[in-house]
């Protein structure tokens, strides 16, 4: 359950430092330990089936204290052929978007700089893939649904808990809502990250805890602004971009 954050995290890093460093080492970076390479998207196209959007507030903390960048707010919004994802940054400071043509096979990565001024990048869409090791992702991890229910937004949402070799933790999932946005982001990776979509749950993961095995590192993640059924289709505009075209460009790193 952890997982997502980390690479939602390089995935960012990756577009933003396009020109410095490779996913490989981004991917490392955020401590994947498994061989991890790129490979350009070739899944056919299927409608997510859910329109809407949210704001994942995400915290991290280490043996106890928040660590630097935390708490992180990350926009998403969805329709049938779209992805859209933005970090919440300050005022004033560099902004950036990420928009996901499903149906296309396109990723465009829009900038605006402290200056007002709108640039962005238009490449294949790419699917991370780590390399299988002959061993189930999940094989040693466990996922219980409870009979426990709070409401969250105007949801009644189920307690889950779920544990493996490195932690455990508990999700509180809105069952009501027909769309898993851990499945969604399956679009960007491949071979055994696409365990996360074998879970025994659908819905909107509302509130999720994650803590190590050793106790030194927690994550929470709350879905906040939930609104389902309508989305600002401006989130998926590249209006106003100055866009640089690398489609036709091998993927980096290859």
């Amino acid at each position: 359950m952890r997982t997502p954050t980390l690479l939602l995290a390089a995935l960012l890093c990756c577009s933003a430092t396009l020109h410095a460093q490779s996913l490989q080492d981004l991917m490392k970076a955020a401590g994947q330990k498994e061989k991890v390479t790129v490979e350009e998207d070739n899944t056919p196209f299927t409608p997510l089936g859910f329109t809407g959007s949210y704001r994942w507030e995400i915290h991290s903390y280490k043996n106890g204290s928040p660590e630097k960048d935390s708490p992180m707010h990350m926009l998403m919004a969805f329709d049938d052929a779209h992805m859209a994802m933005e970090p919440q940054t300050g005022k004033g400071q560099e902004q950036m978007r990420m928009v996901f043509d499903l149906k296309n096979k396109f990723t465009y990565t829009l900038m605006t700089d402290k200056k007002g001024q709108r640039s962005g990048i238009k490449m294949k869409s790419m699917r991370v893939k780590v390399a299988d090791d002959g061993t189930e992702e999940n094989a040693s991890g466990k996922v219980e649904r409870t009979n426990d229910t709070k409401a969250i937004e105007g949801h009644t949402c189920r307690k889950y808990t779920y544990s493996n070799e490195d932690g455990h933790g508990e999700a509180w999932i809105a069952e009501d809502i027909k769309f898993n946005a851990f499945e969604a982001l399956g679009h960007m990776v491949g071979a055994k990250a696409d365990g996360w979509q074998k879970a025994p749950y659908q819905g909107m993961v509302m509130e999720s805890t994650w803590n190590s095995k050793n106790g030194k590192e927690k994550v929470e993640m709350f879905t906040r602004d939930l609104v389902v059924g309508k989305v600002d289709t401006k989130l998926f505009s590249t209006d106003g971009f100055a866009i640089q075209d690398m489609s036709s460009m091998p993927l980096f790193g290859q």
